[in-house]
C-alpha cells in the first residue's frame, strides 16, 4: 500500500511539473476556445438606429424600441440611441453608424447594403389600409380611394405598396414619421392610412389599433412571399451577428404578448 502511495505521488509531482514548464493547467481554456468576445463601435455599448420614442402597447415602434432594449441587456451591454428616418435606415449599420439598425424593416433584397447583414426574422407583416371604422361601409380596396388621399410613412413597405397599387386618382401623401402621418389623419386630411397587419412568427395577430380603426385590403406586398422583418447588424461589430440571432431565436417578439399555449 506504502508503495502504491507513493507511485501515486510521484506521478503527480510530474504532472505538475509538466504543467509548469509549459505555462498551461488543465483548467486553463484552450487558445482560441469558445465564442469571441463581441466587439462594438463602443467598448461596452450597443449603438442602435429606431425611428422614435414611442410607448404605447398598441404601437410597432414602441414593440421595437422595447425589443432592442432587451437585445442590449440581453447581451450585456449599454444600449446607445439613434433616432433616425425610416428611409435608408437599412444602411446605417454597414456605414459604421450604427451596430444595429432596429427600426422594423423588411428584408428586401434592395435593401441588403454593404457591411450589414439581415439577422433572423422576428415578425411578419402583411399589407392592410387603416381607416375609421365609421367609414367601413364606404371603402373595401385601394381602388376605392379614387379622388381621396391616403398616406404612408416615405421609404416603408407601405409606401411601396401604394405606389405600385394605387390606381390613377388616388393621391398618395408621403410623411417621414408615423407621428406626421397620423397627425394628418386626425385632422381629415388623409382618409386612410397605409400600414400593416402584424403577426407574430407563429401567425398569431399582434394587435396594433383601437375599435375606432379598421384594417382592410390585406394582402402580401409580393404575392405569395412572406415580407418579414428583421435587424441589419454592422458586419464589423465582431460577434454581433451571432449573438443577435440567437437572442431572436430564443425571445419571441414582442415581449408584451403571451406566449402561444402549448399544443
Amino acid at each position: 500500500m506504502r508503495l502504491e502511495m507513493g507511485h501515486r505521488v510521484m506521478m503527480l509531482a510530474a504532472l505538475v511539473a509538466s504543467w509548469s514548464c509549459s505555462g498551461t493547467t488543465p483548467a486553463d481554456p484552450a487558445p482560441g476556445s469558445g465564442p469571441p468576445a463581441i466587439q462594438t463601435l463602443q467598448p461596452g455599448a450597443l449603438t442602435m438606429a429606431i425611428t422614435g420614442s414611442a410607448t404605447g402597447q398598441l404601437d410597432p415602434e414602441a414593440w421595437m424600441n422595447r425589443y432592442a432594449e432587451r437585445l442590449a441587456a440581453d447581451l450585456e451591454l449599454r444600449p446607445e440611441w439613434r433616432v433616425v428616418p425610416f428611409d435608408k435606415s437599412w444602411e446605417l449599420a454597414g456605414k459604421g453608424v450604427v451596430d444595429v439598425v432596429a427600426t422594423n424593416l423588411a428584408s428586401f433584397p434592395d435593401r441588403v447594403s454593404p457591411g450589414g447583414t439581415f439577422s433572423r426574422a422576428f415578425l411578419y407583416e402583411q399589407r392592410a389600409l387603416r381607416i375609421r371604422t365609421a367609414d367601413r361601409s364606404r371603402y373595401t380596396t385601394i381602388a376605392d380611394f379614387r379622388g381621396r388621399r391616403v398616406g404612408a410613412v416615405t421609404g416603408m413597405a407601405a409606401h411601396r405598396d401604394l405606389l405600385k397599387r394605387a390606381p390613377e386618382g388616388v393621391h398618395i401623401v408621403a410623411a417621414g414619421t408615423f407621428p406626421e402621418l397620423y397627425a394628418m389623419f386626425d385632422k381629415g386630411e388623409l382618409q386612410a392610412v397605409a400600414q400593416a397587419e402584424y403577426f407574430t412568427l407563429d401567425g398569431r395577430v399582434i394587435p396594433s389599433y383601437t375599435s375606432d380603426l379598421t384594417l382592410i385590403d390585406h394582402h402580401d406586398l409580393n404575392p405569395g412571399q412572406r415580407e418579414e422583418s428583421v435587424f441589419v447588424v454592422r458586419d464589423a461589430s465582431t460577434g454581433l451577428l451571432d449573438a443577435v440571432n440567437a437572442f431572436v431565436q430564443r425571445t419571441p417578439f414582442p415581449l408584451h404578448l403571451p406566449p402561444a399555449p402549448a399544443r
